[in-house]
């Protein structure tokens, strides 16, 4: 109770490290809406909060041609791929059939407490290995399925 009532009067360092989370999966989501929005996929640029919600509609070729057929196996598949989850859009009133998941800034951090805590003091977190690989790794399974005709095509 003690500790709660000192964060809820939001002094200086809690102000700070909230700041810098901000700021993390700010920056993250952004990263994570490009790789997605590059590859064909369609969304809303981030305005908040951890999560991007991607609909993987116009990739459905592709999906299709990996044996996914709905958000489900979609969810499946993009958390084997990714190695974190990916919850499909019916998990949140979407159809089944629409492919959709909500990715999290937050599993794109993986790594040690250190390197997390390193992340929260950089002024581009996004650029820091762990962070780096995890977005590389992103853009890589989003690019895989994109339809042959249009790889390498500029969005």
């Amino acid at each position: 109770a003690h500790a709660a009532a000192y964060a809820l009067t939001e002094p200086a360092p809690v102000a700070a490290r909230i700041a810098a989370c901000v700021r993390l999966h700010a920056g993250l989501a952004a990263a994570a809406h490009a790789a997605a929005v590059g590859a064909g996929a369609l969304a809303r640029p981030p305005r908040a909060g951890r999560h991007l919600y991607v609909d993987l509609t116009p990739l459905r070729a592709g999906l299709s041609a990996r044996g996914v057929g709905d958000a489900q196996d979609l969810e499946d598949f993009l958390a084997a791929r990714l190695g974190m989850p990916a919850p499909g859009g019916h998990r949140f009133g979407d159809d089944l059939a629409a492919p959709r998941v909500r990715l999290s800034t937050a599993a794109l951090l993986a790594g040690t407490d250190e390197e997390r805590a390193r992340c929260l003091a950089s002024p581009a977190p996004w650029e820091l290995p762990q962070a780096r690989r995890a977005l590389i790794h992103l853009k890589s399974v989003f690019d895989d399925l994109r339809d042959d005709g249009r790889r390498g095509e500029s969005p």
